[in-house]
Parts: C-alpha cells; sequence; structure tokens
C-alpha cells in the first residue's frame, strides 16, 4: 500500500500511496471485513467481490492518484493555504460529478453482484410478502426489498431445523415454497428416532420479520429472517 501509485504521482506530493502507516492496518481490516479481501497465509488476495467492485468503479475513483491529491490538500490544509469548507466543497463536488456520471450500472456490471446478496442473483419466484422478486444468493434465497429493509422475506440455505432433519434448502426446495407454499419432501430424517421420514412441509409465513414452517400440520421450525448476514 504504500507504493501505489507511486508511479506518475509529481515530486511535490507530499504523502505517497493509500493511507499511512498508521491506518493502514485499519483500511486492511475493513477490506478483509467486507469480503473485498482475503489472507492466505501471509498473503493479501483479492476476493471475487473485490475483484467484481474494482472492475465497475470508473477510473477516476478507484486511481491511488486520487487519495494522493486529498491527502496533498488535507497537508496544505495544516498550513493554512486550504480552508475545510474549501476542500469539502471539492469532494462534494466530485461526488455529485460521479454520481451523475456513473450512477447507473450497466446490465453487465449488475450482473457481477446478482440479487439482493450477491452471489447468482438468479430470480426464482415471487415474495409472498410484498411481490417483489426473489433471487439466490451463497447463503440465502431473499426478496430484492431486504437491503431497503421494505422486507425481510428470507430462506437460509443451512435453515436450522432443515439442518436438524438432515436437509439444506435448496434451489429446488425455495422456489416450490415461494410458489407453491408447500412441498413434498423424502428422506428427511428424525431428530428422536433417526429415522427417515416423508413429510409435506407447509411455508406459513406471518409476515412479521419471521418464516414458519408447518410439518403435518404440526409446527416444526420458526427461524428469525429478520436479521441479515454482510457480505
Amino acid at each position: 500500500m504504500e507504493t501505489a501509485g507511486v508511479e506518475g504521482v509529481e515530486e511535490e506530493i507530499e504523502r505517497r500511496g493509500l493511507g499511512t502507516p498508521a491506518t493502514r492496518s485499519g483500511i486492511i481490516d475493513g477490506l478483509i471485513k467486507s469480503e473485498l479481501l482475503k489472507r492466505e497465509k501471509k498473503n493479501l488476495l483479492p476476493t471475487d467481490k473485490g475483484i467484481n467492485l474494482i472492475k465497475v468503479l470508473p477510473e477516476k475513483v478507484k486511481s491511488p492518484l486520487l487519495t494522493a491529491d486529498w491527502e496533498n490538500a488535507l497537508k496544505r490544509m495544516e498550513r493554512g493555504e486550504v480552508t475545510a469548507d474549501g476542500f469539502m466543497k471539492s469532494i462534494n463536488a466530485f461526488i455529485s460529478e460521479v454520481i451523475s456520471t456513473y450512477g447507473n450500472a450497466t446490465s453487465e456490471h449488475a450482473q457481477l453482484f446478482g440479487g439482493p446478496k450477491g452471489g447468482s442473483g438468479e430470480i426464482i419466484g415471487v415474495c409472498p410478502r410484498c411481490g417483489g422478486n426473489v433471487a439466490e444468493s451463497p447463503k440465502a434465497f431473499s426478496c430484492e426489498h431486504t437491503r431497503s429493509k421494505k422486507c425481510g422475506f428470507t430462506l437460509w440455505k443451512d435453515n436450522k431445523w432443515f439442518a436438524s432433519q438432515g436437509k439444506k434448502i435448496t434451489k429446488a426446495i425455495a422456489t416450490a415454497l415461494v410458489k407453491d407454499g408447500k412441498i413434498f419432501i423424502k428422506d428427511l430424517k428424525s431428530q428422536k428416532s433417526g429415522k427417515t421420514y416423508s413429510a409435506t412441509v407447509v411455508l406459513d409465513d406471518n409476515k412479521d420479520g419471521y418464516t414458519n414452517f408447518k410439518r403435518n400440520r404440526q409446527t416444526a421450525a420458526r427461524i428469525d429472517c429478520a436479521k441479515s448476514e454482510k457480505f
């Protein structure tokens, strides 16, 4: 990070690279937490999410020269050559220009991040709560409005009750639950006896942030779908 952007930076720029020695550790931790970067032994490698983000960002945003320019402006502010208001006005103008120019993602770029939680983004049906699209992500099948918190409908692939019955919520199961509200499943495993059985699992969504399941008219599970996971 210290040498990033050194090439092409004018000699009078007082700081180069990304961040400072005091802030770089925090920047790296933030990138890892956001799943844009990952550690493999002593190496730091970009994730698929990080690579895709670099693909969609405009050049002026991802260029290390931008960091150098801003840090130089901050240095000038320390010397009284630039006011804080003037600096913030230039930042706001830059952000407005970027949004107005690049605000709408192309279909190609949208496909890189997929549905509401990322992943393949394949739409599997219509949300039984709000009528939005339900799309697949690496960990769940979620309504497209979960990001805006207008709807919390989510079917987690590793749902605890399905896991206790030796199953995961697959795309086929999620599609049937969203479309028909129920699905007949074979080879479920009883926790008590350890024997396998078949049953119709019914989606009983009370729309209060939780998704309920009924099995043979008996409440079999209740999972909290209001809590979202980062990504």
